[in-house]
């Protein structure tokens, strides 16, 4: 490749720009998980498990030297412990912005019930399917529509971006957001693309009206420990 094709393909892809804002999308640490017959509700907002914790830890260490500006997570008690495991090596206070939650998947079953008691375990089993073949977060009714949560989600981390130009930012927050954003980003139809691993980390560069992926799903700091999980 020509040193100006090189070049330009350094532009192209943001890994030869200057003032560019580097963005770690970071998963929360793992939850704890909601008994058998627990209305999904119950689960929305669990806070970390003796495991979560320790990977929000690792996630912290991991990210030390940094040199972070600036840490954001989801107001869920999830997000919000494993980004201040993160602020911690970096004395600053975690930014809480509400439009960073996990996608509402059960937001509309009525508190006292399961998904599968409002809707009917046929329509359940239906979904299921669906949502296997689309890959979409519309194949399950009663829930946050892939629009939607789209367009929160990739309005808050590009806001975000543009208020840290040039910086080095953490954002502690979910799988499903981490997905909506890149597929808003790349002009994907599907919302699934991968699953990030509790504490995992995917680097996003920011430059002018463009977002490009660096990294995605960054373990190593959790096979360490032997603290991968997903």
């Amino acid at each position: 490749m020509s040193n100006f094709l090189g070049r330009a393909l350094g532009t192209a892809l943001l890994t030869r720009v200057d003032d560019a804002t580097d963005v770690y999308l970071v998963r929360h640490g793992q939850q704890v998980r909601a008994g058998k017959d627990s209305p999904e509700s119950m689960a929305y907002d669990a806070h970390l498990s003796e495991q979560g914790r320790a990977q929000a830890l690792a996630v912290g260490e991991a990210l030390a030297g940094a040199g972070l500006d600036a840490v954001y997570s989801s107001n869920l008690a999830r997000a919000h412990d494993t980004g201040k495991a993160i602020a911690a090596h970096h004395g600053v206070e975690v930014v809480v912005d509400e439009r960073l939650k996990e996608v509402g998947i059960f937001r509309d079953v009525p508190g006292e019930q399961s998904f599968e008691q409002a809707v009917g375990t046929e329509r359940a089993l239906a979904a299921s399917r669906q949502m296997i073949e689309t890959l979409t977060w519309d194949s399950i009714p009663l829930g946050e529509g892939s629009a939607e949560f789209r367009a929160r989600v990739h309005g808050a981390i590009w806001e975000i971006a543009r208020r840290h130009a040039g910086d080095q930012v953490a954002i502690a927050c979910h799988g499903g957001v981490i997905n909506a954003f890149l597929a808003e980003e790349y002009g994907l139809s599907r919302d699934f693309l991968f699953r990030p691993a509790h504490a995992g980390i995917t680097r996003v560069r920011f430059a002018g009206d463009r977002a490009i992926m660096l990294t995605g799903n960054e373990i190593a700091h959790l096979e360490a420990a032997d603290l991968l999980s997903f």
